[in-house]
């Protein structure tokens, strides 16, 4: 064994063999007087305990037979107890031994996504997937992740095409569009797949052709994205942040937007037929040429937004604030304005037949002499006389009125 000197004599250090045939015999010793304590407690104290107000009015043999059973009870309810313990032992195991495997499955999936191979890349895609769906609780951290795979794939640079800022989308121009990578579009697809309690953070990504039909992208953050031309047909962007984004020729059909934020967005050109954009923020935005048939802007605020050339027949524009917009040789057939603030609107050449204005607010006459109006167009009360004036005159300058 290992000695040191010092002024009071030898001391003993804990270490070597004889140091360790000690400490096996310490807890043997200790580990048999606790189990000798357990069984007295079990087999003595606590029988005679639980049975001795009873056991006093009962013979020797009958206080005996009552004494064993109670013990069995003892046993019985130690070696229940018992059980339940070893139980929850292994649960506690399985659940720390998951948990272990869902990171190292997290860490793997992780570190594919910096592979220089696409393959790697997808892999790590789905492999993010199948974990969000095994693990709740870690959906959230896999969302920014995956968010932060595509921004850092296809970022918002200064080599994207720019365009002339007059001019909308041609045909010729979304065909020639470039689509995302196919890691890049899988990585949207499980994005637009998760929903809550997930928020995708695609802010200054470049998303041209992305194919996002059907996904949902609810509250996502989208801020001056680049998705001219992408497919949003049906796509949930409910209170997303759209906010300076270029949604250029983009197909919004049957989309759903109540609620986001699209301030100084561009959709010029874009189809937006049947969409929800009620209480939506669209100042600013540019609208023109648009195909919004039956689109719902409800309640939407359009102040400053250019509208010129959109086709916005059957639209909802109820309660809509439209001060300072430009509706200029908008196709507004069948449209509902009610409660619509038009202060300033430009309605030059704006089709109104079978509008319904009836309760529109600052709606002028020098408005509506510049628009084309219809036997069905309805007017507020204080002008509604102007169908059949402008009926009987030709005057040059006047609004148009048809059947």
């Amino acid at each position: 064994m290992l000695v040191t000197e010092s002024s009071g004599g030898p001391i003993l250090m804990r270490g070597g063999k004889w140091w360790t045939q000690l400490r096996v015999v310490v807890t043997f010793v200790v580990v048999l007087s606790v189990t000798v304590a357990i069984a007295f407690l079990l087999l003595q104290w606590l029988p005679h305990r639980l049975a001795d107000n009873e056991a006093r009015q009962l013979k020797p043999a009958e206080r005996l037979t009552h004494l064993n059973n109670v013990r069995g009870m003892v046993l019985q309810t130690a070696a229940g107890l018992a059980v339940l313990g070893g139980l929850i032992y292994t649960a506690r195991g399985y659940v720390l031994s998951r948990q272990g495997q869902v990171t190292d499955r997290y860490a793997s999936a992780v570190s594919q996504l910096s592979s220089e191979h696409l393959d790697a890349r997808l892999g790590g895609v789905f492999a993010l997937q199948r974990l969000a769906g095994d693990s709740r609780q870690d959906a959230v951290s896999i969302s920014q992740v995956l968010s932060s795979f595509v921004v850092r794939r296809r970022p918002v640079t200064d080599s994207v095409p720019s365009q002339d800022p007059a001019q909308s989308v041609t045909p010729n121009q979304l065909a020639q569009v470039p689509r995302p990578e196919p890691d890049v579009q899988a990585a949207l697809d499980v994005l637009g797949a998760m929903g809550r309690p997930t928020r995708a953070e695609l802010a200054e990504a470049d998303l041209r052709g992305a194919e996002l039909h059907g996904l949902s992208f609810e509250r996502g953050d989208m801020r001056r994205c680049i998705l001219r031309g992408s497919d949003l047909r049906d796509t949930v962007l409910r209170e997303a942040t759209l906010d300076d984004t270029d949604l250029r020729g983009a197909r919004l059909d049957g989309a759903n937007l109540a609620g986001a934020r699209l301030a100084r967005a561009d959709l010029r050109g874009a189809e937006i037929r049947e969409a929800l954009f009620m209480d939506c923020s669209l100042s600013s935005a540019r609208l023109e040429d648009a195909w919004a048939s039956s689109v719902s802007l409800r309640r939407a605020d359009l102040f400053s937004a250019r509208l010129n050339g959109a086709r916005l027949d059957g639209a909802d524009l109820r309660d809509a604030t439209l001060i300072n917009t430009c509706l200029a040789r908008a196709d507004l057939t069948g449209a509902d304005l009610s409660g619509a603030d038009l202060h300033g609107a430009d309605l030059s050449g704006t089709v109104l037949v079978a509008a319904d204005l009836s309760s529109t607010q600052s709606l002028t006459l020098d408005q509506l002499n510049s628009a084309v109006l219809g036997q069905r167009t309805r007017l507020p009360a204080g002008l509604s006389h102007l169908l059949n004036d402008l009926d009987r005159t030709n005057r040059p300058g006047r609004g148009v009125i048809i059947a």
